[in-house]
């Protein structure tokens, strides 16, 4: 008897998980001992912190040991391939699904993506913008977004409006009243800016949005997997998230979500198998109507299985103890930083583990200084700005020697 691909996946799939997968989280995924010089117990997982220290996750993490191995075992499998892929389908459902529970949205509202950025490409193109609209957003938010919207100003007259920074390095709500109208599509951010770590107030501007009959898009990446989100509460429309910076994955797979009420105006701008529920007939398929439908085509399955190991490992952790973790000991960095008079653009008491500060010396020296001492850190800006943010690896060991190095740099000549 003839079996299409799709139906044998779901004869497959419900049985069988990967190889790496089950490797990987067959009890393998536990913290150590915690210690004062490791509060989460999880240094051991992470063999980099014997020589370096990492202060560099908002540029891309570190992966823990588990997570590498189900990398590295999903490719070792390739030298012996499955017969079908339906595992590898089931793996995505599983993650999908562990993901939504971790921001507190439905599996059918969570789909896979390629890139960040991409999400809000699909929203931009399906909202329908016409002349005479406008996009609010600020000088916070990532460069992919202002060149998306640059497109759309160009070539159907979309007004694009920004909000400006105040010295302290934030945007206030009142500042977006003050720009959004009757004529506000979207009003997008970054959650947690990827320039200054700058945390937006979601909810409020979800409130904002939506009382002018406008969308709200999140660029999340910079902040799921440091701080807890609840979806539902933030009353976010959509959002974005990449996994290889706080969700400590790797790169070719994102997340993208979609409220479940707006899904039938997100139309999917690409179709394919992965579109449809069964590929066997040439004609009249029966397309998905939740987020599944925005994935069309043959997904990146290591990376996949990558931040599902990952996701188990944050999980595990929790994320209310990396946010309690972390954040306090950014805002050491933070403070130190005003102790000895180096500016910083991060604002006082802000809510996330991300600390910016422009250091007024030879990015050359400066850059010599943290080498020397196996600090990795960003360097922004023609290397004027440095961004340093904290991961749940870091201990305080690592915040005094981070301060005590950087406290040198006023005396760089």
């Amino acid at each position: 008897m003839d079996i299409s691909r799709r139906k044998f996946v779901h004869l497959t799939s419900a049985a069988v998980v990967t190889t790496a997968y089950a490797q990987s989280t067959n009890g393998a995924i536990k913290a150590s001992a915690k210690t004062k010089n490791d509060p989460l117990g999880v240094r051991k997982d992470f063999p980099l912190l014997k020589n370096v220290n990492y202060l560099n996750t908002a540029y891309h993490s570190v992966s823990p040991n588990q997570v590498v191995e189900a990398g590295v075992q999903f490719y070792r499998d390739r030298a012996n391939p499955a017969d079908s892929i339906g595992p590898f389908l089931a793996n995505g459902r599983s993650v999908r699904t562990k993901f939504a529970q971790m921001v507190g949205a439905m599996p059918n509202e969570i789909a896979f993506i390629n890139a960040t950025s991409e999400a809000e490409n699909i929203i931009a193109n399906a909202v329908d913008l016409k002349e005479g609209d406008n996009i609010v957003t600020d000088d916070l938010q990532y460069p992919s977004s202002f060149v998306l919207y640059d497109h759309f100003a160009k070539t159907k007259g979309v007004e694009v409006r920004i909000v400006k920074r105040d010295k302290s390095g934030a945007t206030s709500i009142e500042d977006f009243e003050k720009l959004v109208d009757e004529k506000t599509r979207i009003i997008s951010v970054s959650w947690v800016s990827h320039d200054n770590g700058y945390q937006h107030d979601l909810k409020a501007l979800a409130s904002l949005a939506h009382s002018h009959n406008a969308y709200f898009y999140v660029d999340a990446i910079q902040g799921v997997g440091m701080l807890e989100l609840d979806v539902k509460e933030a009353d976010i429309d959509f959002f974005g998230c990449g996994t290889y910076k706080w969700l400590l994955g790797s790169y070719g797979v994102a997340f993208f979500y979609v409220r479940s009420e707006l899904q039938d105006i997100i139309k999917a701008d690409r179709q394919g198998w992965r579109s449809v529920k069964d590929d066997s007939p040439l004609t009249d398929f029966d397309h998905y109507t939740d987020a599944a439908k925005y994935g069309y085509a043959t997904p990146a399955f290591g990376a996949i299985n990558v931040v599902g190991t990952a996701l188990d490992y944050i999980s595990n952790i929790g994320i209310k103890n990396i946010e309690a973790h972390t954040v306090p000991l950014a805002h050491q960095i933070r403070s130190s930083l005003i102790d000895h008079n180096i500016d910083t653009d991060t604002p006082p008491a802000n809510r996330s583990a991300i600390v910016t500060y422009y250091h007024g010396k030879d990015p050359a020296l400066v850059k010599k200084l943290y080498d020397g001492e196996n600090i990795k850190v960003s360097f922004k800006h023609e290397g004027l700005k440095i961004r340093v943010s904290v991961s749940l690896f870091n201990n305080q060991n690592d915040i005094d020697h981070f301060n005590d190095v950087t406290a040198k740099i006023p005396l760089l000549g």
